[in-house]
């Protein structure tokens, strides 16, 4: 059997050769709570799901030109659970940092994002004039930004997303910036990769 004619064959046992649709499962894990001067009491269960909400609207738009779907299924192929914080043991003081990935190419990934790191920068980042409504909304971006980030660490394991230097884009560092709450972000130097990686609508 020739190399071609046996590729054929695998394709159509397959059903096809082209890209698949993609689950991403994204959720935050409850209880979670948060209290800051910024915005006077405690995030409420209300405020909590517009949160969630605006989170996933986040993802949704980055990924709307793809066959992608985003769902609450913690056991999706690739996922991102939302806890209240992560610490890097490495260092001699442990540190906060916004999100994290493990991914293997062809078998899907799973990652977290911190919901105390990024609910910090939603207060720093918020202008003066920013309502509690407004800033809740910015957290839920922020959320999602970085969900975002993990996916596409997710999707694309063997590239190196993390070498944009664009601050408006998905591939920057979404957490520290104040774009990464408020304005509108883009796909940058992935977006080539995505386009091989995933199908279509």
């Amino acid at each position: 059997m020739s190399t071609r004619f046996a590729a054929a064959s695998l394709c159509a046992a397959l059903a096809t050769c082209a890209p698949r649709p993609v689950e991403l499962g994204f959720w935050l894990v409850m209880p979670l709570s948060y209290q800051s001067p910024r915005i006077g009491g405690p995030i409420t269960a209300t405020e909590f799901a517009i949160i969630d909400k605006v989170a996933r609207g986040e993802i949704e738009n980055a990924f709307k030109e793809f066959d992608v779907t985003v769902t609450a299924n913690r056991n999706a192929r690739f996922k991102v659970e939302v806890v209240p914080t992560l610490k890097d043991q490495r260092l001699v003081r442990p540190g906060t940092y916004a999100g994290e990935s493990r991914a293997v190419a062809g078998f899907g990934g799973a990652g977290a994002v911190s919901f105390d790191y990024v609910a910090n920068g939603a207060m720093v980042f918020a202008p003066d004039d920013a309502s509690r409504a407004d800033v809740i909304e910015a957290l839920g971006r922020g959320l999602g930004r970085v969900a975002i980030h993990e996916f596409t660490h997710q999707l694309l394991p063997k590239q190196p997303i993390d070498g944009s230097h664009d601050i408006n884009s998905y591939e920057g560092n979404t957490a520290a910036v104040i774009e990464g709450y408020y304005g509108d972000l883009h796909w940058s130097i992935a977006r080539p990769w995505l386009d091989a990686r995933l199908k279509r609508k």
